[in-house]
């Protein structure tokens, strides 16, 4: 059996402050918003609250993905290398791609008023996790995301424009969270493809970046 000394300490660290910092802000911000809600019934700031307690579920799937295999490697443990696809391709593509139909849906809820619009979302993001599990392709998860991100920056822009230029405090928070999310693809990429540091990197800068929708989210609802 390889020795305890196997897991790297120092990736654990940073894995495991980087995860409690965002998943802490990320739920923090769904309940500080709770408040505005239950005054106002908006069924987008509903949704807007709801991308970021997905969010917060996506990021403590990640970690226990992570620690799952560390534990596998240092321990030698014989586990079958397809249950790992559950946690990146299930669990983490489910709650992301909720998170961003929830972001997605806060913005354009007035125009769709779709019925039943919470389930829908949870079969969509069901099935697109559920095929990129079968098919082991992560490709596709990230892909589907994608298109999801892109539909929603060219939502926001156009908003945006619309209103003369005229940037309201909700889209600078969608703005804010859509760099988020951008810095997070690169963030969270295969290690195989970047470096540990380059990663560090980029956690610190998503860090940075919610600590400034936080920031914003309380000055909002005081």
């Amino acid at each position: 059996m390889p020795p305890f000394h196997l897991i790297d300490p120092t990736r654990l660290a940073v894995e495991l402050a980087y995860t409690l910092i965002v998943v802490f802000l990320c739920f923090t911000i769904y309940y500080k918003t709770r408040e505005i809600y239950d005054l106002t019934r908006h069924e987008g700031i509903n949704y807007f609250r709801l991308t970021f307690l997905f969010f917060g579920f996506a990021y403590i799937s990640r970690f226990i993905s992570i620690l799952l295999k560390l534990m596998v490697i240092t321990f030698d443990i014989d586990f079958p290398r397809h249950i790992f696809g559950i946690f990146p391709l299930v669990f983490i593509g489910y709650f992301s791609t909720m998170a961003i139909l929830s972001l997605t849906y806060s913005i354009l809820w007035k125009k769709l008023q779709i019925k039943h619009s919470f389930l829908i979302f949870n079969v969509i993001a069901l099935l697109i996790s559920g095929i990129a599990f079968i098919s082991r392709s992560s490709f596709i998860l990230t892909l589907s995301q994608a298109v999801l991100l892109i539909f929603t920056s060219i939502i926001i822009v156009y908003y945006i424009i619309s209103k003369s230029g005229k940037i309201s405090r909700l889209y600078i928070l969608y703005i804010l969270f859509f760099l988020f999310w951008m810095v997070n693809i690169i963030a969270l990429g295969p290690r195989r493809f970047i470096p540990f540091e380059v990663q560090t990197v980029f956690q610190i800068i998503s860090v940075v970046v919610i600590g400034i929708i936080y920031h914003r989210v309380t000055k909002w609802t005081r």
